[in-house]
């Protein structure tokens, strides 16, 4: 389904050298749950946004059913984003102005689409009574939810996820992981960096990254 072969990427600022990935190789089959993990400044965002064709390396390649991400066709490579790939950050990235709703149906190319998916899954998230209220007049846990609806509303097969829980409580972590592991078990693949063991105990497979280098897979 998606494979990373020999992927380096390396920053530069004045003479100095960041090696962000190292000569990264990996193979995400369909279905799987991998948690990303190691220090920060590891790689881990960074393999992520390779992943989701939004950060081109230096080196190697990124296939998604046998194809270079990076070397499709705009069109192509902007369908492969938007269609193939969820994004679920830490800082939500909501649209200020919009409601829970709009900032939901801003994730498809119609946005009068998927009504009843909405509010199913709105429904699902315990969100049904907040889909006019705007991102100001909701609670963190409540944000990401949100987040998360947008992220799978087009049904990727991709999720990916970075540091999703990394400002919520507890109580919202365990609402949240029990969201992306229904998605999950719907044969979503799922793609999670995380610092929180309670996380990482979702996945099916651990992959420790450091200095960029996978070290162990």
């Amino acid at each position: 389904m998606l494979e990373l072969k020999n992927i380096t990427k390396v920053y530069t600022k004045g003479d100095d050298r960041f090696p962000a990935l190292d000569n990264v190789t990996l193979t995400v089959e369909r279905g799987d749950f991998i948690a990303v993990v190691g220090p920060s400044g590891s790689g881990k965002s960074t393999l992520l946004h390779t992943v989701g064709g939004l950060n081109q390396p230096d080196n190697g390649q990124v296939l998604y059913d046998s194809e270079d991400v990076y070397k499709m066709h705009s069109r192509k490579a902007n369908l492969y984003r938007r269609k193939s790939v969820g994004f679920v950050f830490q800082q939500f990235h909501l649209i200020p102005y919009l409601t829970v709703s709009e900032n939901i149906k801003v994730a498809l190319d119609e946005p009068g689409s998927r009504s009843q998916k909405i509010n199913e899954l709105l429904e699902k998230c315990a969100m049904s009574q907040l889909q006019n209220k705007y991102p100001s007049e909701l609670s963190v846990g409540e944000k990401q939810r949100t987040a998360f609806i947008r992220a799978i509303i087009s049904e990727p097969d991709i999720l990916l996820a970075d540091e999703p829980t990394g400002n919520l409580d507890p109580e919202n972590s365990r609402v949240l992981m029990s969201l992306i592991n229904d998605f999950n078990k719907n044969r979503g693949t799922v793609l999670l960096v995380s610092h929180e063991v309670e996380t990482t105990s979702f996945a099916n497979r651990v992959i420790t990254l450091h200095s960029g280098k996978v070290i162990n897979k």
